[in-house]
């Protein structure tokens, strides 16, 4: 397998993959969507709620709240040295105090760990009115989308690798150009990179046979992988990578003691995935 970085930014990667198969495409994309753990609220003690939500709605928002994220210093808690039970290197507690008239924003969250808190300073919590309070209390752990789709680290999607067939026939282009995405065209013919990078090709096939046409190559892949904030979308694949390393390495190990119940048990749960 070949691997070709098409695009890279901190909230997305595409990747152009050779010599793979579908099942190894659809492998990195549930790694990536419910095997990355990311930080996000999972409790909340309300002291004080006077908005026009619910105390479970109001929840239900802070839990959706992309959170910075650390691999690197906190871990999940089922392997955290405190056996689950919560300490400051498995949870991470914020508070928040707010007195209308005002609309609540992401912003106004206090983290005990400034290296989390929330990606998206202006997302809308709830609207306050005239002497109307909030006042919570939360704990944010992390978790897997498998587990919750608060827990993605984003959205991951992949197709076969497009091959155009053109023609760059002046004429032909001048009579049809109008039904083409302007920026398709460059001095006079396809520009072949801004037709993959902008995704352009589904938009010109089938205008006209004759000038443009598109195959798709069995073997090669286009992935892309965006990010929710939480880590960059480079963190977010590597991060998977080694999940999915980790998951081989305990079936090895599984595979060269014999223990057919513990491979069978893993079997299942890579089916139900």
């Amino acid at each position: 397998m070949e691997v070709k970085i098409i695009n890279k930014t901190d909230e997305k990667l595409v990747l152009e993959f050779t010599n793979a198969s579908g099942s190894e495409m659809n492998t990195f994309r549930r790694m990536i969507v419910s095997g990355v753990p990311v930080m996000a609220i999972e409790e909340v003690e309300f002291i004080k709620n006077d908005s026009a939500l619910f105390d479970e709605v109001v929840a239900n928002r802070l839990g959706l709240i992309p959170l910075t994220t650390d691999l690197n210093t906190y871990n999940e808690k089922e392997s955290c040295k405190c056996s689950g039970k919560g300490c400051p290197l498995c949870q991470v507690e914020f508070s928040l105090e707010a007195k209308g008239p005002c609309t609540v924003y992401a912003s106004e969250i206090i983290s005990k760990d400034e290296k989390v808190k929330p990606v998206f300073d202006e997302m809308p919590i709830v609207k306050l009115l005239e002497d109307q309070e909030l006042k919570f209390n939360a704990i944010s752990i992390l978790g897997k989308g498998k587990e919750h789709m608060k827990y993605a680290p984003g959205v991951a999607f992949y197709h076969h690798k497009p091959k155009f067939i053109i023609n760059n026939d002046a004429a032909k282009i001048n009579q049809f150009r109008d039904q083409y995405p302007e920026a398709a065209i460059k001095d006079g013919k396809f520009d072949e990179e801004t037709l993959l990078n902008e995704k352009l090709y589904d938009a010109c096939e089938g205008v006209c046979d004759e000038l443009f046409k598109v195959e798709y190559e069995e073997d090669k892949f286009i992935f892309y992988l965006e990010s929710f904030g939480q880590m960059t979308a480079n963190e977010v694949f590597v991060a998977a990578l080694e999940k999915f390393n980790d998951k081989l390495n305990e079936f090895e190990k599984a595979m060269k003691g014999g223990k057919e119940k513990q491979i069978t048990d893993m079997a299942k749960k890579l089916i139900k995935k």
